[in-house]
């Protein structure tokens, strides 16, 4: 399967037609012989019946002939050529006024020698537009096969044709006697049923399911509607005289509904982009007859307003037609522009809605959007916004092709940044069959482009992201790693002091017992007094060292409680070594809470001051202080002992050992430890961190 995406594919898929594209030499030559036949023929019956045109006839022939020349000039086809003969035919039929009971003949006399020029040229042109409604019927510009499996073949049209003209002409020449009446009964017959089959197919082509063929649906809905309401009056006036009822219908109220041919031509045209003409033209054939109608009201009012000005103020002729149309001028530019907005909404919603879709689409892949949301745009968000059947999405390396099986689709694009393709955007028909114009369609291929640039900006979003991530992946696990290596230092750290405390207290304490029971040993027998002298020293000593294993097994048990509350933790500590005879005076407040590793820092530079003062101060009472002062934690450890020189400190054992250790703590957390001591006056160690 090939997944690739070629370079080139076609913006715009067009549905199969069977109407063929033809030259227009070959489309308006036909139709402008038969307007030159059909005003020698209007000519002729006027000079002859002595009655011409009426305004309004002429003016309702005037619309249907225009409706109908149009086409071929605007889409040269051969079905838009078949529109305007048609066109053409009825405003013939429709120019010259005609009552069915004015006309006077010899019953011996064949009805072409019998009938008026007048009622000859309608009758002409009516068995002449019935045939042609019926063939423009059969090929109707787009329809299902279905529909068009139904439709009569070239040789059966051809041979429609000929069964029409036979029995036009029969009627016409057939002479007197029970041939008429039934040339007549049979030409009425063929005419109402090529009428009943044209009017079949169109509404065979209106009820079509297919979503596909939903605009050739609406188009054939409203030509049908049109010719029901110009036929029906026509049809009743022949019944009406037929049947030898006095009911009329006058000719001017069955001209009146003539109008709804091309009043719903047009709106088929405008609105449902009946015989595919451009949208361009259409608006611009919109916009024209605003303007025409605009020029006309312009006219209207300064000739309305120079009147009444005139005279209001006969004096002042030029200077009243001069502010008439001052005043004409003002009010044309507002009013062009309400009635181009009418023209808009009535005809044109989508087209405004669209505009107003890709505005708001374009505003939002201007922002930082994700790949997530810039999908949904183009497959859920932009369809439904344009009232469009469906949409699709195709990404690599999936098959280029939509794949949708409810319509073809109306449109597509690819999404492309330099060399590289993103996919192909797939966009279904309206919902209105109203096609994307050109226009339209450079608008959706900008959005597109847009989306493609997007999706790109979101692409490398993405990669930074994930390296971000791996980043952040790999700092944490060398964060943990730098945590391990410091706890590891600390256990490695308080495991040397325990071990000085130990080398410098306790050994000591028990290697001097070792060393006076060995001596002891050898005097048992020579001095008894010294003896017993010598284990009461040994006693003391063993109690000391005693002493010295509980203050260091009491340094190993941690009173941090997991909240990190520094003040509990002091104070259980505090309580410990009353036991151990350190009396503590502890001013803390009832809780203080940080984080558990600066509180572990502060309660082990405080365990270490107290613990100095235990074991070298030589006095029983100690202070501690903890308090918050402007931003900062503060530690005051002191006594009134014995005191030191701290740059000359004692060789004796125990002194100055936890000094540096205390000092690195408080580099730790970033705070400052300060030692002060006095021989004979005692020792105050103050340590201030900053709170965070």
């Amino acid at each position: 399967m090939d997944t690739s995406f070629p370079a080139e594919s076609p913006n715009r898929i067009e549905r199969a037609s069977p109407e063929q594209r033809i030259s227009l030499a070959r489309a308006i030559g036909p139709v402008f012989l038969l307007i030159g036949i059909e005003l020698v023929g209007l000519a002729w019956a006027s000079s002859q019946m002595g009655t011409g045109i009426t305004l309004f006839s002429a003016g309702v022939a005037l619309a249907m002939a225009t409706s109908g020349v149009l086409m071929p000039l605007l889409r040269p086809s051969a079905t838009t050529r078949l529109a305007a003969l048609l066109a053409v035919l009825l405003a013939g039929l429709l120019a010259l006024p005609f009552e069915l009971a004015s006309v006077a003949r010899n019953p011996l006399d064949p009805l072409l020698n019998g009938l008026p020029p007048n009622a000859l040229l309608r009758y002409l042109n009516g068995t002449l537009a019935i045939p042609v409604g019926f063939h423009l019927a059969a090929r109707f510009p787009t329809r299902s096969p279905g529909a068009m499996a139904l439709a009569p073949t070239d040789g059966q049209l051809f041979a429609i044709y000929l069964i029409s003209s036979f029995l036009t002409l029969g009627v016409l020449i057939v002479p007197p006697g029970w041939a008429r009446p039934a040339a007549g009964i049979a030409l009425i017959g063929w005419m109402l049923f090529l009428l009943a089959l044209a009017h079949f197919y169109l509404i065979r082509v209106s009820r079509e399911p297919d979503p596909v063929w939903l605009r050739s649906a609406r188009q054939a809905r409203l030509l049908l509607l049109g010719f029901l309401l110009a036929e029906t009056p026509l049809l009743l006036r022949l019944l009406f005289f037929g049947l030898g009822w006095p009911i009329t219908i006058p000719y001017n109220g069955t001209l009146l509904f003539q109008i709804a041919i091309p009043l719903t031509v047009a709106y088929a045209v405008q609105r449902h982009d009946l015989f595919e003409i451009d949208a361009a033209v259409r608006r611009a054939l919109a916009y024209t007859g605003v303007s025409v109608v605009l020029l006309g009201v312009y006219f209207g009012i300064t000739n309305l307003l120079s009147q009444i000005l005139v005279q209001l103020v006969p004096q002042f002729q030029a200077a009243a037609i001069l502010f008439a149309m001052i005043v004409a001028a003002i009010a044309f530019r507002p009013l062009y522009g309400l009635l181009l907005g009418f023209v808009d909404r009535i005809f044109y919603p989508e087209r405004l809605r669209f505009a107003q879709v890709m505005a708001d689409a374009r505003n939002r892949l201007q922002q930082v959007v994700p790949r997530a949301q810039v999908l949904a745009l183009l497959v859920d968000d932009l369809p439904a916004a344009l009232d469009s059947a469906w949409a699709t999405l195709v990404l690599p390396p999936a098959q280029d092709v939509p794949g949708h099986p409810e319509s073809q689709p109306a449109w597509n694009g690819r999404l492309e940044v330099g060399d590289k393709v993103f996919g192909r955007f797939w966009l279904g028909p309206r919902v209105s069959g109203l096609p994307f114009d050109p226009a339209e369609q450079a608008q959706l291929q900008a959005l597109i482009s847009q989306a493609a640039l997007a999706l790109a900006y979101a692409e490398s979003l993405d990669e930074l992201n994930a390296l971000n991530q791996n980043l952040e992946a790999q700092v944490a696990a060398q964060t943990a790693q730098v945590l391990d290596q410091q706890r590891a230092l600390a256990v490695a750290e308080e495991r040397q002091r325990l071990a000085r405390d130990l080398h410098d207290s306790v050994t000591q304490t028990l290697f001097s017992i070792s060393l006076g029971s060995r001596a002891l040993g050898k005097l048992v027998h020579r001095d008894a007094e010294a003896v017993a002298q010598g284990l009461a020293e040994q006693e003391r000593a063993a109690q000391q060292a005693l002493v010295q294993i509980r203050e260091l097994l009491a340094q190993l048990r941690s009173p941090l409680l997991p909240d990190g509350d520094l003040a509990h933790s002091l104070r259980v500590h505090c309580n410990q070594l009353a036991a151990s005879g350190l009396k503590v005076e502890l001013t803390a407040p009832d809780s203080l809470s940080m984080t558990s590793d600066v509180a572990g820092e502060i309660l082990y530079i405080a365990k270490e001051a107290l613990h100095n003062v235990l074991k070298h101060a030589g006095v029983a009472t100690a202070e501690c202080r903890l308090v918050e002062e402007e931003g900062a934690l503060r530690l005051v450890v002191a006594d009134r002992g014995e005191g030191f020189v701290p740059n000359e400190l004692p060789s004796t054992p125990g002194h100055g050992l936890g000094l540096d250790s205390m000092q690195a703590r408080a580099q730790k957390i970033g705070g400052v430890l300060e030692v002060s001591s006095t021989p004979g006056q005692g020792t105050t160690v103050r340590l201030a961190v900053k709170r965070k």
